[in-house]
């Protein structure tokens, strides 16, 4: 059961991450609903104490509300451990995939897309898989005990007192996830317009301050901070009242209202029966119903990072290069940008121990074209080859190693230069450090900020990462 709900709200592509999860999962929702079982125990043995006033009942029933908590404590423990190593996988496959993309793809997310994936949307997650199973199948549980004790005890009369909990339910279950899946996507996306717009306008903020500019991303703020707030007048307006409606009728009071008009001429057990296992649907429904706003918000960013995850990666093979310098040819190159040809049919041979100079004007492609020589981008016709192979026959690790590509506009960690140039050579000692500075003609203190460098340092830091080994 549990695979079938997985299945439903989780994309196939996320499945890889969420596969050896899925264990732990199932153990930790067999545990709440275990500890959900044990509670009902324990109301009955309070029921039978009416009728045998026994320490028996008392002690049983102390001992099952110990055994709930210390299982119930138990699968919390498990389904969010099995939860934040799911996470923990899913960002891993997330980068992995990131680093695996052309250029061009990458250029189609905005810094704030990227960082929603990786941070925000994978945290969404969190409720849909830690909590949500263990509550679908409780709501199926818990009521279907409780109703089957009140049947015993009672007859079928008692079934008068479920009354409320299924009106309700109705609105948690049938209405609110229909409006929230209406307009929950709208919601999301004009957040994510006014986090962009905010991050925007901060990195803009002294143009601003200066021109006193009310265009930009500043309009584009108080364009989206307008729309949400008219989306969430809408939103209350229209759910106010059946929202009101509903949690009036989940209230203990309608259902006790009920219980004590049809059970007041039973015998004690019975009516007590039908007082405590009379919210038996109340109870689910007020837990699963919160939990419905996040699986809204989950599907919406599984796809997300689903979506994210089915972009063609650049293609690599499995053959290793020889150790010798080899030649990089360019065959029949055409490059494309925005539907316009900006280099067509170039072939040229990069042989080794030379250097080339590629000149042209701004937009002419000729950071495309270096991103396609080092294997970051893949041409709309020709083909790239070292020695005697192609380019994209080679494995990701030798393609590395024989090209090495320092783009234009490099960045630099808040950090020092050290820890900078450890990405490249983690294992590098200092004197290797040093070395590989000298060679990029840049003499600092390794515990210097490198944030704090210029631009033309900056590129020199990165520079000094491609001669490693």
């Amino acid at each position: 059961m549990i695979n079938k709900i997985i299945q439903h709200y989780i994309t196939p592509t996320l499945l890889p991450a969420l596969r050896p999860s899925v264990a732990k999962l199932s153990l930790g929702v067999l545990c709440e609903v275990s500890a959900a079982v044990a509670k009902l125990g324990a109301l009955l043995c309070l029921i039978q104490l009416i009728d045998d006033l026994s320490t028996q009942w008392v002690y049983t029933a102390i001992g099952l509300w110990v055994i709930s908590a210390i299982i119930s404590s138990l699968g919390s423990w498990l389904v969010h451990d099995a939860e934040s190593l799911f996470s923990n996988r899913l960002r891993r496959q997330v980068a992995q995939h990131l680093v695996r993309l052309p250029s061009k793809t990458i250029s189609r997310y905005g810094d704030n897309q990227l960082r929603r994936l990786v941070s925000e949307d994978i945290n969404t997650l969190h409720h849909m898989v830690a909590h949500l199973p263990a509550e679908l199948v409780t709501f199926i549980v818990v009521p279907a005990s409780s109703i089957a004790i009140m049947l015993s005890l009672c007859g079928p009369i008692a079934l008068f007192t479920l009354v409320p909990g299924l009106i309700a339910s109705l609105y948690y279950l049938v209405f609110l996830p229909r409006f929230a899946a209406k307009h929950g996507a709208e919601r999301i996306t004009i957040m994510g317009d006014i986090v962009t717009a905010v991050n925007d306008y901060t990195r803009g903020i002294r143009v601003n301050r200066i021109y006193g500019t009310q265009t930009g991303a500043l309009t584009n703020y108080y364009d989206a901070t307008r729309r949400f707030t008219q989306g969430i007048v809408k939103w209350v307006g229209s759910v106010a009242l059946p929202a009101a409606i509903a949690i009036a009728l989940l209230q203990a009071v309608a259902t006790f209202a009920i219980a004590y008009t049809i059970a007041y001429q039973l015998s004690p057990a019975a009516m007590a029966s039908v007082f405590f296992f009379g919210l038996a649907v109340v109870t689910p429904v007020l837990k699963l119903g919160h939990g419905l706003d996040y699986v809204t918000a989950g599907k919406h960013a599984a796809k997300n990072i689903s979506d994210f995850l089915q972009q063609a990666p650049i293609a690599s093979g499995k053959l290793n290069c020889k150790s010798q310098p080899q030649k990089l040819q360019a065959s029949n190159l055409v490059v494309v940008n925005d539907k316009k040809t900006v280099i067509d049919n170039l072939t040229h041979d990069f042989v080794p121990g030379s250097f080339t100079a590629i000149m042209g004007p701004s937009g002419a492609g000729k950071s495309t074209l270096l991103r396609i020589l080092a294997g970051q981008e893949t041409p709309a016709h020709g083909s790239v080859s070292l020695g005697r192979e192609e380019l994209f026959e080679l494995s990701e690790v030798a393609r590395y190693l024989a090209i090495r590509y320092v783009p234009q506009d490099t960045g630099v960690l808040k950090t020092t230069i050290r820890e900078n140039l450890l990405l490249s050579a983690p294992d590098a000692n200092d004197d290797e450090l040093r070395l590989a500075l000298s060679l990029a003609r840049l003499e600092l203190d390794l515990d210097a900020d490198a944030s704090l460098l210029s631009g033309g340092q900056q590129q020199r830091i990165a520079l000094a990462g491609v001669f490693f080994e």
